[in-house]
């Protein structure tokens, strides 16, 4: 299956994927979502887009559209900065605390929203394509469940084709036509395996991923002797006491993750 490289990239917080915050859902986590793609990796930029155009970028009602932006300036997701004469301009801001007992929400907009500074402040971020979030994913909602959302960003979260050929394999792998999926992954999306399992084969179908044999080579420049990413096995000389693993490759690839990957490997990579 080929990849589709993309020069753009926006990121969000990991927790947006998660089960950190219940009420995050349905209209809510779209138009966020909408909001992240819009500004981008811009730690300074703005989303200004009128209630009329947000409401059909994610397909629903303007009252709808409505409460779901007046909950996420309410809960500190995102701050009213707009003016008299351009109203409806949103920061979207570091997601806030939350402490579950109390249903309580507190603001994290002191912290910068940058990378350095989400990582330095351990406010882990996931980054993706601009085209992933484009379309039927925020539009059709009955296609696109919150939960199979979530799982493609949690898999995006993961994804690094540079080090691991495609999803970190402790995360999620392929091995002999069965899948393996980490408690981590179940516990953070707060759902069943088998729920995982399922969408992971839906989004095969729906080709947002692929299944890719890599060789897995011992490093021998490392006193733990771990294994690492060679490079994929249909380009790569398979050597005694190589490791066969299956992993899992988003179709849609940043391109500068991808450059780095093929400098990593040698161009062993197939796209």
């Amino acid at each position: 299956m080929s990849i589709q490289l993309s020069k753009n990239t926006f990121f969000v917080d990991r927790t947006v994927f998660g089960n950190t915050f219940p009420e995050l859902k349905g209209d809510r986590l779209r138009i966020y979502l909408l909001m992240y793609r819009v500004v981008g990796t811009n730690p300074n930029g703005s989303f200004f887009m009128s209630l009329d155009s947000t409401a059909k970028e994610v397909n629903i009602s303007m009252k709808l559209t409505r409460n779901a932006i007046e909950w996420l300036c309410r809960n500190f997701f995102i701050k009213n900065v707009g003016r008299r004469c351009q109203v409806n301009v949103y920061k979207v801001l570091v997601v806030p605390d939350y402490h579950l007992p109390t249903d309580t929400y507190y603001s994290n907009e002191q912290i910068q929203r940058d990378r350095v500074t989400m990582k330095n402040t351990q406010n882990g971020y996931c980054e993706l394509p601009i085209e992933v979030m484009q379309g039927s994913i925020l539009r059709n909602h009955t296609k696109w469940t919150d939960r199979r959302v979530k799982l493609l960003g949690q898999l995006y979260l993961y994804h690094w084709i540079d080090i691991y050929g495609g999803v970190d394999p402790e995360a999620a792998h392929f091995k002999n036509n069965t899948m393996h999926i980490s408690e981590l992954l179940t516990y953070t999306l707060g759902c069943h395996t088998n729920d995982i399992k399922h969408i992971v084969k839906w989004l095969q179908r729906e080709r947002y991923l692929t299944r890719v044999k890599t060789i897995y080579r011992e490093n021998q420049n490392s006193c733990h002797k771990e294994l690492q990413f060679i490079g994929d096995a249909i380009k790569t000389n398979q050597q005694p006491g190589d490791v066969l693993v299956d992993v899992i490759r988003l179709t849609c690839i940043p391109d500068l993750k991808l450059n780095d990957a093929q400098n990593r490997t040698g161009g062993k990579i197939s796209v």
